[in-house]
């Protein structure tokens, strides 16, 4: 019966053992926030980059239309 106890007792250690710390659980978890922000990020830049193209191309429409106004 001891033998067993002491038994279980390893393999409960052994499990213990196999499971991450909340250590390294909240760095993993720190980990993949830095990587969705990067690349949440990437993606605001580029629809800034996207929406700042199209404020050019409706202000050359705007001054062509302006232009051609003027000239009626």
């Amino acid at each position: 019966m001891e033998a067993a106890k002491k038994l279980q007792l390893y393999f409960i250690s052994l499990q213990h053992e196999d499971q991450p710390t909340k250590e390294e659980m909240l760095r993993k978890e720190i980990s993949i926030m830095e990587d969705e922000l990067k690349t949440k990020s990437e993606l605001i830049k580029k629809h800034e980059n996207r929406i700042e193209a199209w404020r050019e191309e409706l202000k050359e429409q705007l001054d062509r239309h302006t232009a051609e106004l003027q000239r009626v």
